[in-house]
């Protein structure tokens, strides 16, 4: 057991290394240049050049994600591009109210589950179990943003139960 559980974990790590080429090759592919972004529009051209120097946009791909990798495994993710604090304390400072609303929902998602299955169960073969498996396939098998509009839309426009949310920009 203990030798099949050390042969997964070990087959983990070649994995992660094929998906962090991908995210990093697909990060150098997304159009636009960071430095000239970071820059703004009336930047010169040795302004971008410094910045490109500074984030060591400069060097080779090879080294870029030597280097890339090394941060990461420190634990540094680096500088957010728009507000050039560091990106662990914004996540961190995003963390609790994610986590909040994360138990929030898997306990109301626990118990109403819990409260269809038992009924369900309890009526084997009846319309009432056949249609908590048809709520629940279609629950399952909906993309989660298409259940939240229409969460959105009957709880907070049709049944104005709960407010209807507000975009809050990020920058």
């Amino acid at each position: 057991m203990t030798r099949t559980i050390a042969r997964r974990l070990l087959s983990v790590i070649p994995v992660m290394g094929v998906v962090a080429v991908c995210v990093f090759l697909l990060l150098h592919l997304a159009p636009g240049d960071p430095a000239a972004i970071m820059a703004g529009d009336n930047a010169t051209p040795q302004n971008i050049a410094a910045i490109r120097t500074k984030l060591g946009l400069d060097q080779p791909l090879w080294w870029q994600f030597v280097t890339w990798i090394g941060t990461l495994l420190r634990g540094d993710l680096g500088r957010s591009l728009f507000w050039g604090d560091p990106v662990f304390s914004l996540v961190q400072q995003r963390a609790g109210p994610t986590a909040s609303l994360a138990l929030t929902t898997l306990l109301v998602a626990v118990t109403i589950a819990l409260g269809l299955g038992v009924a369900a169960a309890a009526r084997a073969g009846t319309w009432m179990d056949r249609s908590v498996m048809a709520f629940a396939t279609l629950g399952f098998s909906m993309p989660v943003f298409v259940v939240g509009y229409a969460l959105i839309f009957v709880f907070a426009i049709q049944l104005r139960w709960l407010p209807v949310p507000e975009v809050i920009p990020f920058w």
